[in-house]
Parts: C-alpha cells; sequence; structure tokens
C-alpha cells in the first residue's frame, strides 16, 4: 500500500450570537445574578441576558430602563449581550461597603409584546486605594508630668475599598519604649486609635518624640499608608489645659429635643488661663451636624436626631 502524507488542521469555529455568560443563578426577586470585578475597561462583557433569560433569536429589541446609574455604566446589544459602557468604580457607588449590587430592568420588546428582565450584578471589589490619612502631619503637646497609661486619640486613615480590603490595622515606626499605640474596634464599626505613654517624661533627657503612624488595610497585596506624628514634652510649669477624666460617658434619649445639653466637659489650667474646647477634626467632620460644643464651656448639645446605638466624640482643650 502506498504511503499518504498528512497533515493535520485545527479549524476554531466562532457562533456569532453565542457568548459564555457568568450568571449562576436568580435572586428571590427573579432577577437574573452575576458578578462584575470593578474597573475593567469599556465595553467589558457582562452577561448573555438574551441566552440565560431564555429568549431565543428571532427580532427582538432590547432596551434599558429606569435604572441609575446602571444607565449610565451599562448597555446592552441588540443580541442581548450585556456591556460596560464606562469604568465601573465600586469605591464611588459604594465607598466602605461589604457589598455593591447593582439593579438593572432590561425591557424586551417582540412585536407588540414586551417583557421586563430584571437583573443583579455584584460589583467585586479591587484593592486599588491605599489608606489615607487627612493630614501628612500631627503634633501633640504633653505635660512632663503626664502619668503613664494615659490615652490621647490619634488620626485615623480613610479607605474607600469594601471593610476587606479597608484598614484593618495601625502600627507606629520605629517602635518606642516610651509610647505605644492602642487601637479598638467600637460598636458602631468606628475604630478609636490612641496613643498610650508606657513610662515617665523626663523633658531634660528628650523633649520631642516624632514617629510614624501608618495605617495598613487587609488586601492583598497589603496597601499602607502614614503620617507623621511629632509629640513635644512641655515643662509642667507651662500648666497646659487637662481633663478632669481620661473619657466621659453620656446617655441621650432617642427623644432629646434639639438643643439638650448631653453633657458638660471641663478642663483646668493654670489661674487666668482661657481655655477653648473644640471637637478634633474627625468628630466634626462626621457628627459636626448632630451635635455642637461650646467652645467656652465645654457644653456638648445636641444639634440632629440620633440614629446609632453610640457615639464616640473626641474633644480638645487648648489655651487661647
Amino acid at each position: 500500500m502506498e504511503a499518504t502524507a498528512q497533515r493535520l488542521v485545527i479549524v476554531l469555529l466562532l457562533i456569532a450570537g453565542h457568548h459564555a455568560s457568568s450568571a449562576v443563578k436568580s435572586d428571590a426577586d427573579g432577577r437574573l445574578q452575576y458578578r462584575l470585578t470593578e474597573k475593567q475597561p469599556a465595553d467589558t462583557l457582562v452577561a448573555n441576558v438574551a441566552g440565560d433569560a431564555g429568549l431565543g433569536g428571532g427580532d427582538v429589541r432590547y432596551v434599558l430602563i429606569n435604572n441609575e446609574p446602571a444607565m449610565r455604566l451599562f448597555r446592552i446589544d441588540d443580541d442581548g449581550l450585556l456591556r460596560t459602557s464606562a469604568v465601573v468604580d465600586r469605591d464611588t457607588l459604594c465607598p466602605q461597603q461589604p457589598v455593591c449590587p447593582i439593579h438593572l430592568d432590561v425591557a424586551v420588546q417582540r412585536g407588540n409584546e414586551v417583557n421586563i428582565v430584571k437583573i443583579h450584578v455584584e460589583l467585586i471589589d479591587l484593592n486599588d486605594n491605599a489608606p489615607v490619612f487627612s493630614s501628612p502631619e500631627t503634633e501633640f503637646h504633653l505635660a512632663e508630668s503626664t502619668p503613664p497609661g494615659i490615652l490621647f486619640p490619634l488620626p485615623i486613615a480613610a479607605d474607600p475599598d469594601s471593610p476587606r480590603n479597608g484598614v484593618v490595622g495601625y502600627r507606629m515606626s520605629p517602635e518606642s519604649d516610651v509610647f505605644g499605640v492602642q487601637v479598638q474596634n467600637l460598636s458602631t464599626g468606628d475604630v478609636d486609635v490612641r496613643l498610650v505613654l508606657n513610662r515617665l517624661l523626663d523633658r531634660n533627657q528628650q523633649d520631642r518624640y516624632t514617629f510614624s503612624l501608618i495605617a495598613f488595610d487587609g488586601g492583598q497585596p497589603q496597601l499602607s499608608g502614614s503620617t507623621i506624628v511629632n509629640i513635644f514634652i512641655d515643662d509642667v510649669r507651662q500648666y497646659l489645659p487637662r481633663f478632669d477624666r481620661a473619657s466621659y460617658a453620656a446617655v441621650v434619649r432617642e427623644n432629646s429635643p434639639l438643643g439638650s445639653t448631653i453633657i458638660q466637659l471641663h478642663a483646668s489650667a493654670a489661674p487666668g488661663a482661657t481655655i477653648v474646647y473644640s471637637f478634633s477634626r474627625r468628630t466634626q467632620t462626621i457628627y459636626g451636624d448632630v451635635f455642637a460644643i461650646n467652645s467656652t464651656t465645654g457644653e456638648v448639645t445636641l444639634l440632629g436626631a440620633v440614629n446609632r446605638a453610640s457615639y464616640n466624640l473626641s474633644v480638645l482643650a487648648e489655651l487661647c
């Protein structure tokens, strides 16, 4: 038998109109569920809606209806393919939220018949933001006589990523035997970061300390941000303001009228000195529409309705 030379070639056929879809199931409302990782380029294929909804072929028209921001971020082709029409930034739509759903309604018209297909797109977070402090540097003045164990509020960092990729901890660099950092997760979901004095201060030995406060997130790879903390040790004779207590607690009734006094704070200083009270920058930014503090008397009053189980306020007392 005469030998026959053979060559094998593989032919790949791409079938127009057939696309893989990421739909896994329908939710309780009958919405088709999909997942999309944020920051994908415009025109990214999200799903084959026509196939997943079992709409088949024929003369069919698809239109997105009554959905914002979905109308700006997504489009649907004539063949029933859902695509992005812009880069979708989860951190803008759902900053710091554990889940970020987008609901879309698609009107499907075949002849005179119109049906609505409901869609649920879950945006998956990327760890694309590092923690950021509001100020690159901050300073404290401590009296030389400050006893060990006293806690001072430190600035906290912000990260718009989801909690899984958000700020998970703080540390100081370099480490010190004089100061430490204590982090407490509050029941409100906030984080309280405090500077701890570990031992007695000696101004003659050292009158200034500087370290970096570093906030790090839980993403992979891990990202971090930092702020410089300067601590100046003042002569005890300067009589810096000092609160009567290291911390205060007060109970606020849900139906308390606006203008009610919540608590009266008091700090002392040298005779004749004028003390000015104020909220820390973070407290003023977050809770300034709910609480106010009288700069002269230290009286904290209610400005707006309370809707949380507890609040953590940081108050400063400074010499005028």
